[in-house]
């Protein structure tokens, strides 16, 4: 594997965070947005992986096929890979060995080795970069719904905007608290294949466009490992509830034109927290088309 194709566009659904639950928007993945005056949009919530079932729904292409831009979470770049990658990487004296001991970083690499990295490139990552790797680095077939949206797209040669920048991604984790990036780690080395279920669960739960079951596998998690609530209470406020104000707030800018195709994260649009919520207090209406 090319290393400056490493981390690439991840994203936090791989964490497995914990939430409320919630009563709205528990269903579906894919909404009609409407405000007076306004042409509709639609928001497709997608989900980060690469599977070979991951093909883009009859009702999305119908919808994409009427749309006049598309939007993303991220546009990744040649200079945001290697940005992200950079950020990703101790570039002192730090190791990733001297944060999780010599037991765990040896797991650690035996999980990323299959990847092509060497032993001394993994011992320069961060907890949080091994994280984001660590669910299925071995890689998977098919294409990412991001990216077939964006092949679409260029294809026909659509306007293309972004929600996030590269800093603003690299912020979500770099702040992290390193002690919850520690702890989130060594936990997810030693729970490896419960963890690897739990997202096997999670693609049947998004295939399935059940938005509430998402919720309820991380709910059930956390609550069998309660030693890391508090930090999945810590990550689930940065990487979700956070970045979903910030996303209804600019997702706004292509809303407001009409004809827009918005897709980012199924796990932003679920609940009272979530994006969809927040755009109709902001006088939009949602309403489920798939």
């Amino acid at each position: 594997m090319n290393r400056r194709a490493f981390l690439a566009g991840a994203v936090a659904c791989a964490l497995a965070p914990r939430v409320a639950a919630g009563t709205r928007f528990e269903r579906g993945v894919l909404w009609r947005v409407m405000r007076e005056g306004v042409a509709a949009s639609h928001v497709y919530g997608t989900i980060h992986v690469a599977d070979a079932r991951l093909e883009l729904p009859p009702p999305v292409l119908k919808a994409f096929a009427g749309a006049k831009t598309l939007m993303l979470e991220f546009l990744a770049d040649a200079y945001s890979k290697e940005r992200f990658l950079e950020a990703a990487m101790f570039l002192d004296s730090q190791t990733l060995e001297q944060k999780i001991g010599a037991e765990d970083f040896e797991r650690a690499f035996e999980h990323l080795r299959p990847i092509g990295l060497s032993r001394e490139f993994v011992n320069k990552l961060k907890p949080w970069g091994v994280l984001l790797n660590l669910r299925n680095p071995g890689g998977a077939d098919g294409s990412p719904l991001d990216a077939q949206l964006l092949e679409r797209a260029r294809a026909r040669r659509m306007p293309l905007d972004q929600i996030e920048g590269v800093e603003e991604q690299i912020f979500t984790f770099d702040e992290f608290p390193m002690a919850s990036q520690v702890a989130l780690l060594k936990h997810s080395l030693a729970h490896r294949d419960e963890l690897l279920q739990l997202s096997a669960r999670t693609l049947d739960a998004y295939l399935d466009a059940d938005l509430a079951a998402i919720w309820r596998l991380r709910e059930e998690f956390v609550q069998r490992h309660p030693r890391i609530a508090a930090h999945q209470a810590v990550m689930t406020k940065r990487v979700l509830y956070d970045r979903s104000v910030v996303m209804a707030f600019r997702m706004q800018r292509q809303l407001r034109r009409g004809g827009a195709f918005v897709a980012l994260g199924a796990l932003h649009l679920y609940g009272d927290k979530g994006v969809l919520a927040l755009l109709e207090e902001d006088g939009y209406t949602a309403s489920r088309v798939f």
